[in-house]
């Protein structure tokens, strides 16, 4: 039951001599800048908080070189919810880090295995949110189809596995940054949720944040 923390879409996309498909947010949505779109009545703040770095999340740890180092190395999975992830990760694991030993600044094969093992254990209790893209190819007009970079967004997803958040993370600065952020909110989205101990005991569901890119005219 492992989930797929950041996903590259795989989006198929053609040129059309026809307008391709809009660059403005869907009906029941409004843009707060060009970059950042919302449902009214989300809480901005935080949807559209700052994954970057775990200092920008508020939950790096001080306490030795080595938890933080296994920190970065789950950067990627603190993204989907920093708060919870870092609940479980103190509460699930940070004693077995602190007692794991590490050989000197490069640490080798030992604490990769505990790291690696942590990330699997983590999903016993813990579960992020998932995404299917949508099945259609992506048509662009010829204005887009020449377009190159690479575009990331980051989705705010509720409780009731509904996309209210975009943010363009990373953009090629033309109007398919906005047609991919449409193209992002349109995915199906499953539950994200945590369970108080590892187990089989039903999760609480929580939302979470998805980030998924892709790279065009590579």
């Amino acid at each position: 039951m492992r989930p797929l923390l950041l996903l590259t879409a795989a989006v198929a996309f053609a040129a059309c001599s026809e307008p391709g498909p809009p660059a403005a947010p869907p009906e029941g949505w409004v843009a707060a800048t060009p970059t950042r779109w919302y449902v009214p009545g989300t809480d901005t703040t935080a949807a559209f908080r700052d994954l970057s770095t775990l200092e920008a999340m508020g939950v790096a740890r001080d306490e030795s070189e080595f938890v933080r180092w296994v920190q970065e190395k789950m950067t990627d999975i603190y993204r989907t919810d920093p708060e919870t992830v870092d609940s479980v990760f103190a509460a699930e694991f940070l004693d077995d880090i602190q007692a794991g030993v590490a050989n000197g600044d490069n640490y080798g094969t030992e604490a990769e295995a505990l790291v690696n093992r942590i990330k699997t254990d983590f999903f016993q209790r813990y579960n992020a949110s998932r995404y299917q893209p949508q099945a259609e190819p992506l048509a662009l007009p010829d204005s887009l189809a020449g377009t190159r970079g690479r575009i990331e967004v980051q989705v705010y997803v509720d409780t009731d596995n509904q996309p209210v958040a975009v943010r363009l993370v990373e953009g090629t600065g033309t109007a398919l940054d906005q047609v991919f952020m449409r193209r992002a909110i349109g995915s199906t989205f499953t539950d994200a949720w945590v369970r108080p101990e590892a187990g089989r005991s039903a999760g609480v569901e929580i939302p979470n944040w998805v980030h998924i890119s892709s790279d065009f005219g590579g």
